[in-house]
């Protein structure tokens, strides 16, 4: 969704930048990570492991305010374990009325969204919606609110504020978690689907603090919109870049490609990375194998896909700790669930950095054939093939395992 400026609204006051630091990380990590070719290598033993480190010695503690990569996430999300609580308004305007019949279309039109948090959560998250009798009239035509000259905290408090108070004679707001506001397709000029955390309206006695606001581009991205912005509800960063590289031009998705919803929404393999899944206690630490620069380690990895079926002990991800923000994840992406369309299926290899803020490439995938014309499409490492991390030189390599399994070993 790189076309989406603002992807959060919150007040000016609660931001924190610290370009130096963030410059010099994103800097390190675009000229010692990317662009390191696979190497293949002979079938051999794997080394003998010792025992891994603990889980807890991987969870990377978040050094940055916001939305971000590290543990635990940001004061500002809503758990993501349990039920998730939404108030559902649809809205037309009098400029753009909702045409008779269209409600139905509208409230369709993201429930695969719903589904696809439940089923990517494993059953962990349960999303209760309450939705509004029918189209909900705003006090001001659409073009009252500035979607399409970049839309301030302001003007988006006031839109939902606007839609919570035409809806409140009949909407019951005492009981909720997050408020989404979905847009007729009549107004092209509420162009996007921006998130706020920090909402700071009151109904029905209850704080609302969380909102999304749907706008024209629901209706090309669906229920995948839904599940986008509900990761920045529950602290979840955005992985596209908020400015392309200089030597890659319009290239918003160099960071991460299309290997996470939080990415590029419209890309092949939209499953949540194993690394967000555990963020949001969507993995527990079992399913965690730990590496420590001491000692060989070896993983055998379920598809991030499958992380949701009932197989708790199975192992999702290696995670190589390389400084005290940043660490280098090994996962298994497949063609299946959410991931049946991808290019190429092995070993997702990935860095996180959790010093680097959203939108700045906190996450940044190792393409295993740089230069391709797939682009990070065709990221995944082979089974037979390995990758030396730059920094400490230990070294990875992935073997093939039954039943779309793959093992992966790392080497000091």
């Amino acid at each position: 969704m790189h076309q989406h400026v603002q992807r959060r609204t919150r007040p000016p006051v609660r931001q924190t930048v610290r370009p130096a630091v963030r410059g010099a990380v994103a800097a390190g990590l675009a000229l010692g990570l990317l662009g390191t070719a696979a190497t293949v290598v002979p079938a051999t033993a794997l080394p003998v492991a010792a025992q891994p480190a603990s889980a807890a010695d991987c969870q990377l503690p978040a050094a940055v305010d916001g939305l971000g990569s590290g543990f635990p996430v940001d004061e500002q999300a809503l758990p993501a374990v349990g039920t998730l609580k939404a108030a559902q308004l649809f809205v037309d305007f009098e400029d753009h009325p909702a045409p008779a019949g269209s409600f139905d279309e509208a409230e369709a039109n993201l429930a695969s969204g719903i589904e696809y948090l439940e089923r990517v959560s494993g059953g962990r998250l349960e999303v209760t919606t309450t939705t509004s009798d029918g189209w909900v009239r705003m006090p001001e035509p659409s073009t009252a609110y500035p979607f399409e000259r970049g839309l301030t905290y302001e003007d988006h408090v006031r839109y939902i504020g606007d839609a919570i108070a035409a809806a409140d004679d009949t909407f019951d707001f005492s009981d909720v978690d997050v408020v989404w506001v979905s847009a007729t397709k009549q107004a092209p000029n509420i162009t996007y689907s921006p998130t706020t955390n920090f909402l700071d309206v009151t109904a029905d006695g209850n704080h609302l603090t969380h909102a999304v606001t749907f706008g024209y581009d629901q209706w090309r991205w669906g229920g995948l919109v839904l599940a986008h912005e509900t990761g920045h509800s529950l602290g979840l960063p955005d992985l596209y870049l908020f400015e392309a590289p200089p030597e890659d031009p319009g290239n918003w998705h160099a960071a991460a490609g299309g290997w996470d919803l939080m990415g590029l929404i419209s890309g092949q393999a939209p499953e949540y990375l194993a690394w967000h899944r555990w963020q949001l206690g969507w993995l527990d630490d079992e399913q965690v194998v730990c590496a420590v620069p001491e000692r060989a380690t070896r993983a055998r990895l379920s598809p991030v896909a499958e992380s949701g079926d009932p197989h708790p002990g199975r192992d999702r991800m290696l995670v190589y700790p390389v400084s005290a923000t940043r660490a280098v994840v090994v996962e298994n992406r497949q063609a299946i669930g959410y991931d049946r369309d991808i290019a190429a299926s092995g070993a997702l290899v990935y860095t996180v950095d959790t010093s680097v803020s959203s939108g700045e490439g906190p996450v940044r995938v190792i393409d295993s054939t740089p230069g391709s014309a797939d682009g990070l499409d065709d990221a995944p490492f082979a089974p037979g093939t390995s990758w030396t991390e730059p920094t400490t030189g230990a070294v990875l390599t992935f073997h093939k395992a039954p039943a779309h399994m793959l093992t992966v070993s790392l080497t000091p």
